[in-house]
């Protein structure tokens, strides 16, 4: 099988471009591609190929705070990334600086599985209704002192 010059990651076309411009924008997907973008300024910056949901979109990362997030998560070709515009930080002369939280989950490994929320108890001076629990389950209860 012969490859095409057209087959190049470089020339690859990555869909809809990702947009920050609300706090709270995310966007979730795999890493297709890695590659370096460079504007006319001569600025290099991080640009990532992503597969959401099926869809491939473009994150380019030109903003400051969300080019130092990746550079310390360290995302590769595989993993799963979260990107969530979190702050839009008002600075001097007009300006401002979107914050962002970055997540990583590396390829070939699943999340953390998130902890069940606790709900607090609700002092009563009400005894519960046990009327719908058999034996077994009644004294289980009260081995755990409920």
């Amino acid at each position: 099988m012969s490859s095409s010059v057209w087959d190049d990651p470089e020339f690859r076309v990555g869909g809809e471009f990702v947009k920050f411009d609300d706090v709270g924008d995310t966007v979730t997907g795999v890493i297709l591609d890695i590659r370096k973008n460079r504007f006319d300024d001569g600025k290099v910056v991080p640009q990532i190929l992503l597969n959401c949901d099926g869809e491939e979109r473009t994150l380019t990362a030109g903003q400051v705070r969300l080019k130092a997030e990746l550079g310390e998560q360290r995302p590769e070709i595989g993993d799963t990334i979260t990107v969530t515009f979190t702050e839009n930080e008002k600075r001097a002369g007009g300006k401002t600086l979107k914050h962002f939280d970055v997540s990583v989950v590396r390829a070939g490994t699943t999340p953390a599985p998130q902890a069940a929320p606790v709900v607090p108890k609700v002092a009563t001076n009400e005894a519960p209704d046990l009327s719908g629990l058999n034996d077994a389950q009644r004294a289980a209860l009260a081995n755990l002192g409920l």
